[in-house]
């Protein structure tokens, strides 16, 4: 099975897709449990969670080409707003911040990476707009989630189980998705390569 993880500060949403893209799993952990979603993905064949992988080494720190909102940030979100046209809303900082989503997701890569899993992150907004070809309604709305799911169903994802009037669920489907086209070859990164961070996309 492949795995998606969407990050909360409190809660972890889990996916597990079967070789054939059915969703086979679809659980709520809470985010200080590290342990327990190490355990129920010890039989992942790929994992991917929607989290930077580690604090920001500031590569672009100097770089007055980019906006002062990103120059702090990593080469992954940088190569995302260049080649994709697609801005992350936030930039992951050098200085780590405890208690915040961002450190519960980079607590559980270095979990996985531990149990000899090679996680990668997956940005949701990214890959369903790449998916979309184009602008997406608000996940929070039902004509957001609506949409999201028929995406998923043409990326030939069988949703059938899942609970697609959750938008946390629903991000969580894509990014199993991406660790499964990521195992066989088909999923797109966007990097610069200086920090060795990457943010692994959906194909089209």
């Amino acid at each position: 099975m492949w795995a998606g993880v969407d990050v909360g500060a409190r809660r972890l949403h889990v996916v597990a897709l079967s070789g054939r893209s059915r969703v086979v799993r679809a659980e709520v952990v809470d985010a200080s449990d590290v342990a327990g979603v190490v355990a129920l993905l010890r039989r992942a064949r790929g994992v991917a969670i929607d989290s930077p992988g580690a604090w920001s080494t500031a590569p672009h720190a100097a770089d007055e080409t980019i906006a002062p909102k990103f120059r702090r940030g990593r080469c992954s979100e940088i190569a995302l707003g260049r080649e994709y046209g697609i801005w992350v809303p936030w930039s992951t900082p050098p200085e780590p911040a405890p208690g915040t989503w961002m450190a519960a997701g980079i607590e559980l890569f270095a979990a996985l990476r531990a149990a000899d899993h090679d996680p990668v992150e997956a940005y949701p907004y990214g890959g369903f707009r790449l998916l979309a070809s184009g602008r997406l309604p608000k996940k929070t709305t039902p004509e957001g989630r609506a949409v999201r799911a028929g995406l998923l169903r043409s990326a030939g994802v069988d949703v059938d189980g899942l609970h697609t009037d959750s938008h946390d669920f629903l991000d969580a489907a894509l990014v199993a998705l991406v660790a499964r086209q990521r195992s066989l070859g088909t999923a797109r990164v966007a990097t610069c390569g200086h920090d060795q961070s990457a943010i692994w996309l959906p194909a089209a």
